[in-house]
């Protein structure tokens, strides 16, 4: 599949994309809460539009974000609401065109940089099958719209990871619909090891009381670690998880970087992140890296077991 800018494609299909940089390329909501740990924003620079799919006016990140409210399984949260222009897509062209309102349904427009992003926008499907993780752009109207690749039938999941300036960090989330006859997938069992495109992520994890976890990813190519990753979206890598069933959202920034701290490419190759399961089950992750100029995006099924003396956490 050609190259899309700033669009991850399906995890599962170990496609890749070109990124901004180079060539290019889960807090209280329902039941039981999913929160993870080692979320830091890092201090940058101006940020320029990316090909293709700008990002509206530069931004700098002077502080570190909250984590975010909503965790993708409500639509509104703290006086703000994720309203979808259109939620039947057109499965050839899928565009995505939606607006952040407040309380008296006005178009938000004032955003605070999230990893470098005005907003992130995750388009996975109700299955974990099929993962996006895509940057929209935001005009003066404040409509935010982004243009996916071909989609396959079925039920998916938009989920916006913003903070308003000067307000709340939320992550909201809607509904999409692609028409077509569907065919529903199943998420692969549980595997320590990810193939994408010509390389080798190994996932490692130490579980602990309470529902901790420390999870290392470590990247490999031809067997040997890779020594030079490069920046993404101001870390070494990102994770995202998302739980089964209600599809809770977390986006997990790793512990070896921090605010004001430029990351160091690993030379073990390992990317480090500690996280917090407070609920047994079964989860897709998903952690993209960027090596050659190239982003990719390498998924796992992960199966968190009983969790004792679990109690409500903090992201």
């Amino acid at each position: 599949m050609s190259s899309t800018p700033d669009i991850q494609p399906p995890s599962v299909a170990g496609q890749h994309q070109p990124d901004p940089g180079g060539r290019r390329r889960r807090p209280k909501p329902v039941g039981v809460r999913l929160a993870l740990f080692g979320m830091a924003l890092v201090a940058v620079s101006l940020i320029g539009a990316v090909a293709g799919t700008a990002i509206g006016p530069d931004v700098v990140i002077v502080a570190e974000a909250p984590p975010p409210i909503g965790e993708g399984v409500v639509t509104a949260a703290e006086g703000y609401r994720l309203v979808l222009l259109r939620d039947v897509l057109d499965p050839a062209a899928p565009q995505v065109q939606f607006a952040i309102e407040d309380q008296d349904g006005r178009r938000v427009q004032r955003f605070t940089p999230v990893h470098e992003r005005l907003l992130h926008l995750i388009v996975v499907s109700r299955d974990l099958t099929s993962f996006h993780h895509v940057h929209p752009k935001l005009d003066r109207k404040g409509q935010w719209t982004i243009d996916l690749p071909t989609l396959a039938a079925g039920s998916y999941r938009a989920i916006a990871d913003f903070q308003v300036e000067d307000g709340a960090r939320l992550a909201l989330g809607s509904d999409l619909v692609v028409p077509g006859d569907q065919r529903i997938g199943h998420l692969p069992e549980p595997t320590n090891v990810s193939k994408v495109d010509g390389y080798d992520v190994e996932l490692h994890t130490i579980e602990r009381r309470g529902g901790e976890v420390e999870a290392t990813l470590t990247v490999r190519r031809d067997g040997r670690p890779v020594t030079d990753l490069q920046p993404y979206l101001g870390a070494n890598g990102h994770l995202i998880a998302l739980r089964t069933g209600d599809l809770a959202y977390s986006h997990v920034h790793p512990t070896d970087d921090g605010p004001g701290k430029r990351p160091v490419a690993p030379t073990d190759g390992s990317v480090h992140f500690d996280a917090t399961l407070t609920s047994a089950g079964r989860y897709a992750l998903f952690f993209d890296f960027r090596h050659g100029g190239v982003v990719h995006t390498a998924s796992f099924t992960f199966d968190q077991g009983a969790v004792v003396g679990a109690a409500e956490m903090e992201h």
